[in-house]
């Protein structure tokens, strides 16, 4: 067994079978109930205590329901967080394509949606920023409540991001942290806002309901760098029409997409989410 698996198992007293955590993963697991990590370079070992501490911490102040732990063995480090049950938005919206027209979808999707605002609300009231929303980082819990996985680029007044912030998984990038990123050095830091994240979580609405990337229907290849990518973000140039590409109508849910992803911050609201209507 590795010496760092063995050392988190025997910390936190847990028993049960271990398994990879994904075909992909060398050094990550699911044991019981809990999700572990080891790391033994530098470069690896930042993100994951990062991580582990947000969650701690957040934990701690009720304002998430898994714990997090970690711990040094050597050189390395194991980071532990509590398993949570359920599927991300990405999959729960590709289901929920396929069933359509079931009756349920669409007011289940918009109550998702509205669960997922309150929710990053409340995680800004307490001066949290996620720093990466996205489809993947979304998790739609039974029930159909919204809890945020994958705290690596958190921050908080109380726990710094520990390297320059150079925003999360770029179709969900804000538009003017787009700009930000075009115009600085990698070394930068990005200061992140409320209204970004707004955008984030509009954006990974549109794009797991949709199936489509929400800023542009290019795609990085021989003749589109990532470059362009951020600029097709900023510009709205190559945006593809939300009426095309959904998969149903949906006034309510449209006009909250539109609402919350509008290129220009100073517009972009989620009130209608939180008030509900």
């Amino acid at each position: 067994m590795d010496p760092l698996l063995a050392a988190a198992l025997d910390t936190l007293g847990i028993v049960g079978p271990v398994r990879p955590l994904t075909p992909h993963h060398s050094r990550a697991w699911r044991v019981g109930d809990w999700k572990v990590k080891a790391a033994t370079t530098a470069a690896d070992i930042a993100p994951l205590i990062h991580d582990a501490r947000a969650v701690a911490l957040l934990h701690a102040r009720g304002l998430y329901p898994g714990a997090g732990a970690y711990g040094q063995v050597g050189d390395g480090v194991w980071t532990a967080i509590e398993w949570r049950a359920g599927s991300t938005l990405w999959d729960w919206c590709r289901v929920a394509r396929d069933r359509y027209p079931a009756d349920d979808v669409a007011a289940r999707l918009r109550h998702i949606g509205r669960q997922g605002f309150a929710r990053l609300a409340e995680l800004h009231a307490a001066g949290w920023h996620h720093g990466d929303i996205q489809p993947a980082n979304i998790l739609v819990t039974p029930g159909d409540g919204i809890e945020f996985i994958d705290y690596d680029f958190a921050q908080h007044p109380d726990l710094p991001l520990p390297y320059p912030y150079r925003g999360g998984m770029d179709h969900a990038t804000a538009p003017e942290i787009a700009q930000r990123l075009l115009d600085t050095r990698p070394e930068v830091h990005i200061p992140l806002t409320d209204v970004a994240e707004v955008y984030s979580f509009g954006a990974s609405l549109r794009w797991s309901w949709t199936g489509c990337t929400p800023a542009t229907t290019r795609t990085i290849g021989p003749a589109v760098t990532p470059t362009d990518i951020l600029k097709d973000i900023t510009t709205g140039h190559h945006r593809g029409p939300l009426p095309i590409e959904r998969p149903w109508p949906d006034p309510i849910l449209e006009a909250l997409i539109a609402s919350t992803t509008s290129l220009d911050p100073a517009d972009r609201t989620a009130t209608a989410a939180l008030d509900g209507t």
